[in-house]
């Protein structure tokens, strides 16, 4: 298996730093979870590519990168996604937050250039905005 949905590869879900996607959150079935919500999100976005700039990070690359101390990301639950070209950022976002509690996304965060999503365990929706992370990926 080339990734863990269609259109999501082990490559864009592991750390920036080459670090893999770890086998406890596969085996867990964390990674799945969120590869259903990243398909999900481009079946809404009419099938166009959404490019993932971050995904699974170290404890190290999350520092590194600004990222918050107890961050999805290094929980394997996140992905920052940047819109697929036909929409804005603000698009992009107000379409995934209309539907976030299909998709379950429990953490939803507006950038300048992306917007990030995650899966944390809770109920309730977590929302943010901010002026985003040193990181992207080319």
């Amino acid at each position: 298996m080339n990734g863990p949905s269609k259109h999501l590869s082990w490559k864009e879900v592991a750390c920036n730093d080459g670090t893999p996607y770890p086998r406890k959150f596969i085996d867990d079935g964390r990674v799945f979870k969120l590869a259903d919500a990243f398909e999900q999100i481009r079946a809404l976005c009419g099938g166009y590519p959404i490019q993932v700039l971050s995904a699974y990070r170290t404890p190290t690359w999350n520092r590194k990168v600004g990222g918050a101390p107890k961050s999805q990301h290094v929980e394997g639950r996140a992905l920052d996604l940047k819109p697929p070209k036909h929409l804005t950022v603000k698009q992009f976002y107000d379409l995934i937050h209309a539907n976030h509690k299909d998709f379950g996304i429990h953490g939803m965060g507006r950038y300048r250039t992306f917007v990030h999503i995650d899966i944390r365990p809770t109920t309730n929706l977590v929302a943010w905005s901010g002026t985003g992370l040193k990181e992207s990926r080319a």
